[in-house]
């Protein structure tokens, strides 16, 4: 933790004087991501019966969180104001008795559209794509599939319309939401399957995907070719000069097993997977070569994709931090360097899904609830010390009451 450790507050208020505001503030967000404990006085308006399969942050306001159950329910609840105590309500469901338009089956992926929470999208088991109107919270347009479809992502640039769709026979689908096309098809992966898609950040062109057989391709949809890049989990970065950059063949993998999650690190160089092999590999995209940092085993146990949350210090590149669900705990991660800083723990299930507030500086975690975590200890324990003075101050107070109101008469006295 020596690493996150950050200078004195006059310091700090000193490089604040001199016009250094936003060194002043990513270095206060630095000390806010290496301290994070479970907000216990904030809850979400209760709504799911049922494991949690998925949840997605709005981009466009940082504020309401979509949140999509094993039994095809959704909901969306308003994450605003973060406060100490807060009970964040629902700003709609979907749901067979609220919409007839419902999914019937676990919900695979939900997606909000990029800079504009007036729409968002959601990916069933029940092999349908649906897009939605937030504010009638109506079904507007959907896609039905002869294959199961596992995954689906939106690029993160303005004026995008495309959405890519992974299926169970390994192929990618690109659907065009302004056209209603969804005929273009990429065979990258083997008829195995491929078990999620990802765009790069700001990117409209370029996604990586992760296959059933462990492979990760990176395809630019503009070529004619089916991919330009094959991670190879042998293909490693090192300082040594005997060993030489590998070559990717068709049989390079980048895990032995599946592929559960992919995650794009913001300074858009670096990729981070998490395999079925219970391993967490990190990539350089550029060249395809993995960086020698070892992050120990990663329990993954039967959850089908993991959605582990990043935080990069806008103020200094090498200090960046990971999320990662690992059975009902979540670790935290030094990217670079691998060290554990801490384990936070809660949840009764295992997790599934991670989600970092960049602007209200908080994490967001699912399993069979919804928790959140925020550096809020200090303030918690202020806030706990505060009522146990007040219950401490109203038993006193009740107490000399019946002292006052006690009745003094006697036996004595009624006899006379």
């Amino acid at each position: 933790m020596d690493k996150y450790r950050v200078p004195n507050r006059i310091n700090l208020l000193r490089a604040r004087e001199y016009g250094l505001e936003h060194a002043f503030i990513h270095i206060e967000r630095t000390r806010h991501l290496a301290n994070f404990t479970l907000c216990k006085y904030r809850n979400l308006t209760t709504y799911h019966h049922s494991s949690i399969s998925t949840m997605h942050l709005d981009q466009s306001e940082y504020r309401y969180l979509l949140s999509g159950g094993s039994n095809g329910h959704i909901c969306c609840h308003d994450m605003f104001p973060s406060s100490l105590v807060a009970t964040h309500p629902i700003v709609f469901q979907i749901d067979r008795n609220s919409n007839r338009d419902h999914h019937t089956h676990s919900i695979c992926s939900l997606l909000w559209y990029p800079n504009d929470n007036g729409m968002f999208i959601t990916l069933g088991l029940d092999k349908k794509l649906k897009i939605w109107d937030t504010n009638r919270v109506k079904m507007v347009d959907d896609y039905e599939f002869n294959n199961f479809a596992y995954s689906a992502h939106m690029p993160s640039t303005t004026n995008t319309s495309t959405i890519a769709v992974a299926h169970e026979n390994g192929d990618l689908r690109l659907i065009d939401i302004r056209t209603g096309s969804n005929s273009h098809i990429i065979h990258s992966h083997n008829k195995k399957g491929v078990c999620l898609v990802k765009w790069f950040n700001h990117s409209p062109y370029l996604l990586a995907s992760g296959g059933v057989d462990g492979r990760v391709l990176f395809t630019d949809i503009r070529s004619s070719r089916v991919h330009y890049m094959s991670l190879d989990r042998d293909n490693i970065l090192t300082d040594n000069e005997q060993v030489k950059p590998r070559t990717t063949t068709v049989s390079s993998v980048a895990h032995h097993r599946g592929i559960k999650s992919l995650e794009f690190l913001s300074d858009n160089t670096h990729l981070l997977t998490v395999g079925s092999d219970d391993l967490m590999y990190l990539w350089n995209i550029n060249n395809g070569q993995r960086l020698l940092v070892n992050y120990g085993p990663i329990t993954t146990n039967n959850i089908r994709m993991l959605t582990i949350a990043c935080a990069q210090m806008q103020h200094d590149r090498t200090k960046s931090l990971v999320y990662v669900p690992c059975g009902k705990f979540i670790r935290v991660y030094d990217v670079f360097s691998g060290q554990r800083l801490t384990t936070l723990s809660g949840h009764l299930m295992p997790v599934s899904t991670c989600i970092y507030n960049r602007v209200s500086v908080e994490l967001y975690s699912c399993s069979d609830d919804i928790l959140v975590w925020a550096a809020m200890k200090k303030q918690q324990d202020d806030y706990e010390l505060s009522m146990k003075t007040q219950e401490r101050r109203y038993d006193t107070t009740r107490s000399l009451g019946q002292i006052l109101n006690r009745d003094e008469w006697s036996d004595d006295e009624d006899e006379r």
